[in-house]
């Protein structure tokens, strides 16, 4: 009988020692991270943790993470895709929770398209003439945050994925795709946009007698633009914003006011044409 007592609290002993602690404890939070970002997982309340991490296609144990022993983890996206888990105590035991995959976001580069009246250069520019015009359009997946520049500088109003270049310059772009409006993508280079000069291109340098004499002034402006033309025939105005939308249209002759009070801030292309030729001009409201 005795033996038989012995063997009974033994059996009793390795059923305690396999059994589970009552409780489970469970990871959630970020599991998916955007370029440059940081998650937080989180489990629930317990009396210690310990953070494990395990490598992405790795077949290995998980492995304590240094120094990670509060109720929440923050992951850098620079180290995913990786596996975490976490071993929860309270009351004397400890349960480790199941895997989850934290992942980071990867987009393509960001790039734009280019449409319009121009030909290319032997170095990629685009090559326009006067009364030409260029747009520049970005592509999916970068819908949100746009900012266009010429050169270093921003251009006042060029937050739309589409631009009416102005004038010739260098042109770029920062963006960020919609799933991540917190990252931003530059283009990474500049697109040169020239004045050409092979013959009939007439442009603002080299055909100056095509050119229309005319005045815009004051640029910048705040509620409107005195427009002085040294000639008496009939004038066709037109104001593009930088999608190309047209803004504003109308004749005059000589001079007019254009009131711009009512349109948003930012830069616009006012154009002049008439039979003596044509005047184009990047005007700012501020």
């Amino acid at each position: 009988m005795k033996s038989t007592l012995l063997l009974l609290a033994a059996a009793g002993v390795a059923a305690i020692s396999q059994a589970q602690c009552p409780f489970d404890p469970a990871v959630t939070g970020d599991l998916l991270l955007c370029p440059e970002s940081t998650g937080t997982l989180t489990t629930q309340s317990y009396d210690a943790y310990q953070w494990l991490s395990r490598p992405f296609g790795s077949g290995g144990t998980a492995q304590p993470i240094p120094g990670a022993t509060g109720q929440a983890l923050d992951v850098d996206a620079v180290s995913t895709p990786v596996y975490i888990s976490v071993a929860a105590t309270f009351d004397g035991c400890t349960e480790t929770s199941p895997e989850v995959l934290v992942d980071g976001l990867a987009f393509l580069p960001l790039v734009v398209a280019s449409s319009g009246d121009f030909d290319i250069g032997n170095n990629g520019e685009l090559i326009i003439c006067q009364g030409d015009s260029v747009w520049l359009v970005a592509q999916l997946p970068y819908t949100t945050n746009f900012q266009w520049y010429d050169d270093q500088q921003p251009l006042n109003g060029a937050n739309d994925d589409t631009l009416l270049v102005p004038a010739p310059g260098k042109y770029w772009l920062t963006a960020s795709p919609g799933e991540c409006p917190g990252w931003t993508a530059s283009l990474g280079l500049q697109i040169s946009v020239v004045w050409g000069n092979s013959p009939g291109c007439v442009t603002a340098i080299d055909d100056p007698g095509m050119r229309l004499p005319a005045e815009v002034f004051p640029n910048p402006a705040a509620d409107w633009f005195r427009i002085e033309v040294a000639d008496t025939a009939p004038v066709s105005l037109t104001l593009n914003d930088v999608s190309g939308r047209v803004m504003m249209e109308y004749a005059f002759s000589g001079q007019t006011i254009l009131n711009v009070q009512q349109l948003p801030r930012g830069v616009y292309m006012l154009w002049l044409r008439s039979a003596g030729g044509v005047f184009m001009q990047k005007v700012v409201l501020e």
